[in-house]
């Protein structure tokens, strides 16, 4: 029935704009990464039924990141023969799952048959599609010269336009918002009167009206969701853009209904964004690996910074097998602008067995008539001891020496949100010091090596898509400056000094650690061994350092993680305390 109602209400707005002098098109958002079976396919059913003129994308059609080329056409194919469906044109636009070098770039054009950057007219109105993928990661906000130049000349020749859309994937703007710094991008468009520009890459949805252009991020048209709460924009859709003359009409549609523009504005995102880091406070629980049944007191604070009053329960989800927790709820109220604190008896079971880890949602009221959810987990801190050695083990790729037989290893680690434990297969990563050195070593379990990516062996490499481990230190413990290594299976390390000072995040890529590192293969696991002076890593502590660290299996297509969040966030590091 709801099925029948959708098709009659959307096939009302499509074939009343039918019979006037304007035109209509749809725009879908990201089908990848991590593509949700069938929901791009169902959107374009959908299509088929509303008869546009054409239909726009913001990138991101296929999954892409790989080096066999093989696998990109096969990808190409069938996205292709889902499009090819429409009755309709369809224009493509470049996302960062599609290209992320020339090899990528050459197969686009070929399959799509367009450049990576053009522009058409339809009726009264200029469409120009930009392609802001390798440049963005090289230089957020910065585009090529040589697409910058032609965008300037295209834009020249068309300003007496009705309408000028703009289609690229990376919505650099919100970045330029966020940390108040200017989008070249936004600079030509406000020069040339663009109208409205359409990006996606954050399956979220949201809209903005600034200086009278019309931004629009078009969510998850496939693409996987990291919650499924409306009030972040997180919810499939596509739009149905009318327009007539110099008027446009923008309507979100999700799955079997249809949305006002606003529904979700940048405003909200940035509120709730805000609301994630700061609406709610939880006192770390410091856990080392070896601790059996040790209770903590945490405090949660709840900070109501809507309109209106906070009456949902905290009421804790958890795993009796690994946690106590006391209360497991605590009833919630907490009038507008006031913050209150909240006491909870954490026991932890077991150290190494820890996932899933407790959390909780709460439902909040963050302006006047809307409300958003808050999902939050208990903030396991998590800490390993690190022995000192009275003799070095010999860095060769063999795990053989009795140091490491004498040492337990770091064994257990969780998905990305710790709801569970990893997908990868089993690894297991030890530690030691003595006075000048830290070593370190891995096993990382593999039961198929013809899976295994290796496709690195230069310092500074790519390593980051090979099968590897990241570890970030955070020397001196300061939760601001920290150094980063990605060590692939064949012990090639991609290094850099990073800091986090007020927020702003500055990675020094020139920085180059002196890593000995030796690699090695075992019957059903590879192997690392590293060993690095601390007087590389200054200024560092003699007792504590932060740490976190992953494992990524690209062909499980997972990783694993030690600490939760993992992210260039040093203070939710883990510990490694030096004895």
């Amino acid at each position: 029935m709801k099925k029948t109602v959708f098709v009659t209400l959307v096939l009302i707005l499509f074939l009343s704009a039918k019979t006037d002098d304007g035109f209509r098109f749809v725009v879908v958002g990201d089908r990848t990464g991590s593509a949700q079976d069938l929901v791009f396919e169902e959107i374009i059913d959908e299509i088929k039924l509303l008869d546009p003129d054409f239909v726009m994308c913001v990138g991101d059609l296929i999954e892409g990141y790989q080096t066999d080329t093989t696998i990109m056409y096969a990808q190409w194919d069938s996205i292709i023969a889902t499009i090819e469906t429409l009755p309709c044109k369809f224009y493509y636009v470049a996302g960062n799952h599609e290209i992320q070098n020339e090899i990528d770039r050459a197969i686009y054009e070929e399959k799509t048959g367009v450049k990576r950057y053009y522009s058409f007219d339809y009726a009264n109105s200029h469409f120009i599609i930009l392609d802001n993928t390798m440049t963005y990661w090289a230089q957020p906000q910065e585009m090529d010269h040589e697409q910058l130049e032609w965008l300037e000349n295209d834009l020249e020749k068309n300003k007496q336009a009705d309408n000028i859309f703009v289609f690229y994937h990376i919505p650099t703007y919100i970045y330029a918002l966020r940390e108040n710094t200017t989008d070249t991008l936004v600079q030509v468009f406000e020069k040339y009167g663009v109208d409205v520009v359409f990006t996606g890459h954050h399956h979220e949805y949201s809209y903005l009206n600034r200086n009278n252009i019309e931004y629009v991020n078009v969510g998850s048209s496939g693409g996987g969701m990291s919650t499924n709460d409306p009030a972040r924009g997180h919810f499939y859709h596509y739009l149905k853009v009318s327009v007539r003359g110099q008027e446009r009409n923008i309507a979100v549609l999700k799955k079997e209904s249809a949305l006002v523009r606003n529904v979700v504005t940048l405003e909200d995102i940035r509120i709730i964004r805000q609301l994630d880091e700061e609406a709610i406070t939880i006192d770390d629980c410091v856990v080392d690996d070896d601790a059996k049944n040790v209770t903590q007191s945490v405090a949660v604070t709840v900070e109501n910074i809507g309109p209106d009053s906070l009456k949902d329960p905290i009421q804790w989800q958890v795993d009796p097998r690994r946690y106590t927790i006391t209360p497991v709820e605590m009833p919630l109220a907490i009038a507008s602008e006031e913050s209150k604190e909240y006491q909870f008896d954490v026991t932890v079971h077991d150290g190494s067995d820890l996932f899933p880890i407790p959390s909780f949602t709460l439902a909040y009221p963050f302006t006047y008539g809307k409300v958003c959810t808050l999902y939050n987990i208990l903030s396991l801190k998590r800490h390993k001891f690190v022995d000192r050695l009275e003799s070095a083990p010999v860095i060769d790729g063999k795990l053989d020496d009795y140091v490491w037989q004498a040492i337990v290893p770091i064994a257990q680690f969780s998905n990305y949100n710790a709801s569970t434990v990893a997908s990868v297969e089993k690894t297991e990563i030890y530690f030691a010091h003595d006075n000048d050195n830290l070593y370190f070593a891995a096993r990382c379990f593999e039961s198929d090596f013809s899976g295994l990516r290796a496709d690195i062996f230069e310092h500074d490499g790519t390593t980051y898509y090979d099968d590897n481990v990241w570890l970030f230190f955070d020397t001196n413990f300061d939760h601001q400056t920290y150094y980063q290594a990605i060590i692939n299976c064949n012990g090639a390390v991609f290094d850099r000094k990073c800091s986090l000072i007020d927020g702003v995040l500055d990675r020094d890529v020139s920085w180059n650690g002196t890593w000995e590192v030796a690699s090695g293969r075992e019957d059903n696991a590879w192997t690392l061994e590293l060993k690095i002076a601390k007087q590389e890593l200054t200024p560092f502590s003699e007792d504590k350092w932060g740490f976190n660290m992953r494992r990524l299996q690209p062909r499980l297509g997972d990783a694993g993680y030690w600490s939760i969040p993992f992210a260039h966030a040093p203070q939710y590091f883990g510990i490694l305390e030096f004895r």
